[in-house]
C-alpha cells in the first residue's frame, strides 16, 4: 500500500489511471463512537501571557510587582550596616586627633592622646588611665528645675514617654545646646540624646576615611544622603532633626522602650549603624538574635535587675575597646571613652552635676 493518501495527482502519473477516492459523506457527531478512532474533536490551546494585548501584559506585570514595590536590593546591613558606622566614627576620631596635633603644644596633646606612640612618649600604665575616663562620671543627687520635657521625672525601667533631667555639662564636648526644640515635646527622651548627638556631631565637611563621604551633623551623603535622595550639603540642623526622628527613631521603633535606656541605643546605633547596636542589644538583655525592637524588648528593659543604663555602657565600653584595637592602634580610643563618659552622664534618669540649659 502506498505512503499517500490517493488523489487525482497521483492517478494520473500512475499506469492505467486510479479512481479518485469518493467523497464520503460527513457522520452526525452523535452517530460516531468512542471506539471508532480516527475522530477528532475540535478542540483549542489554552491561552498564554504572549496572546494578551500589551496593556493587559503591564498590568499583570505592574500586580506581579507590588509586593515588591518599597523594597531595595541593598539591604540595611550594607546600607547602615556596622562598616560605614564604625569606619566612620574612626574616620571623625582621627581627623580630630590630627587636628589637635596641629595645634596643641605637645605637651598638651599627649595628655589628650596618651597612647600615640608615634609622637608621644609611652607611659606605663596609660592604657588603664585612657580606660578609666569612661568611668569617671559625675552624677547629681537632687533636682528641683526645669526639665526636658517639662514634668517630673519618674524614673524607673518602665516609664515611657516621660520627661527627663537636663543635659549635663563635660570638660570635652561642647557645652552648647544646638537642637531646636521641636521635639521635646514628641519625645523628651529623644530630645535629650539628640542634643548628645549635636554636641558631638556638630561639624560639617569631609573626613579623611570616611567612606559617607561628605558629611554634615553625622548623616553621610554616601550613607544616609544617597539612601534618602537628598544633598547633605544643604540640610540644616532641623533637617537632620527630622531625619533622626524618622528614619532612626520611628523606623526602628526604638520609642517602643522605656526611657531610662531608649536614647541610650540610640547613641549606639548611631555609632556601630542600627542593625548592629540592636543586635547587641537583644544579646545584652538575653533575647534570641534578631533586629526586632517589640514588646518584648521593652517587657526585658522593664524587669531588668540592675542599673540597666551603666551595664549597657560598660558593654559598649568593651565592644569600642575591641574595635579601637583593630585600627589606629589605638589612638582613638580615648575619644571613644570621653563619649562614653559624656554618655553615663547624660542619660534621661540621670540627675546632671552641673546641668546645661539652652542660652
Amino acid at each position: 500500500m502506498g505512503a499517500f493518501a490517493p488523489s487525482v495527482l497521483w492517478a494520473d502519473l500512475l499506469p492505467g489511471g486510479v479512481v479518485p477516492f469518493p467523497d464520503v459523506p460527513i457522520m452526525p457527531v452523535e452517530h460516531i463512537s468512542k471506539y471508532s478512532g480516527g475522530w477528532l474533536t475540535p478542540t483549542a490551546f489554552p491561552k498564554t501571557a504572549d496572546d494578551l494585548s500589551f496593556t493587559d501584559r503591564m498590568a499583570l506585570k505592574s500586580k506581579a510587582y507590588e509586593p515588591f514595590r518599597d523594597l531595595s536590593a541593598y539591604h540595611d546591613l550594607v546600607v547602615e550596616g556596622e562598616e560605614h558606622f564604625i569606619e566612620r566614627q574612626m574616620a571623625l576620631a582621627e581627623i580630630e586627633r590630627l587636628a589637635d596635633y596641629e595645634d596643641m603644644p605637645l605637651d598638651e596633646y599627649c595628655d589628650n592622646y596618651p597612647l600615640d606612640d608615634e609622637n608621644c612618649i609611652q607611659n606605663p600604665g596609660a592604657w588603664n588611665d585612657v580606660i578609666d575616663v569612661a568611668d569617671e562620671y559625675e552624677y547629681g543627687t537632687e533636682y528641683a528645675g526645669v526639665t526636658i520635657g517639662g514634668g517630673a521625672v519618674i524614673a524607673n525601667n518602665k516609664t515611657r514617654g516621660g520627661s527627663c533631667y537636663p543635659a549635663a555639662k563635660n570638660k570635652y564636648f561642647k557645652n552648647q545646646i544646638l537642637t531646636t526644640g521641636r521635639y521635646e515635646g514628641v519625645s523628651p527622651a529623644f530630645e535629650k540624646a539628640l542634643i548628645t548627638v549635636f554636641r558631638k556631631e556638630g561639624k560639617c565637611g569631609i573626613i579623611e576615611g570616611d567612606p559617607c563621604g561628605y558629611t554634615c551633623f553625622g548623616i553621610g551623603q554616601n550613607c544616609m544622603g544617597r539612601q534618602l535622595g537628598i544633598n547633605v550639603r544643604n540640610l540644616t540642623r532641623a533637617d537632620a532633626e527630622n531625619i533622626y526622628y524618622e528614619h532612626f527613631w520611628k523606623k526602628y521603633n526604638i520609642g517602643i522602650l522605656p526611657d531610662v535606656i531608649s536614647g541610650d541605643l540610640f547613641l549606639a546605633m548611631m555609632a556601630s549603624g542600627p542593625q548592629t547596636g540592636i543586635a547587641q542589644f537583644r544579646k545584652f538583655l538575653g533575647l534570641p538574635y534578631g533586629y526586632q525592637l517589640d514588646e518584648s524588648v521593652a517587657n526585658a528593659v522593664a524587669n531588668y535587675n540592675g542599673d540597666i543604663h551603666n551595664r549597657w555602657l560598660d558593654m559598649r565600653k568593651q565592644f569600642l575597646i575591641q574595635v579601637a584595637a583593630k585600627k589606629y592602634n589605638n589612638r582613638v580610643l580615648n575619644g571613644w571613652m570621653r563619649g562614653i563618659k559624656l554618655k553615663r552622664e547624660n542619660g534621661c534618669h540621670v540627675i546632671p552635676k552641673d546641668p546645661l540649659f539652652r542660652q
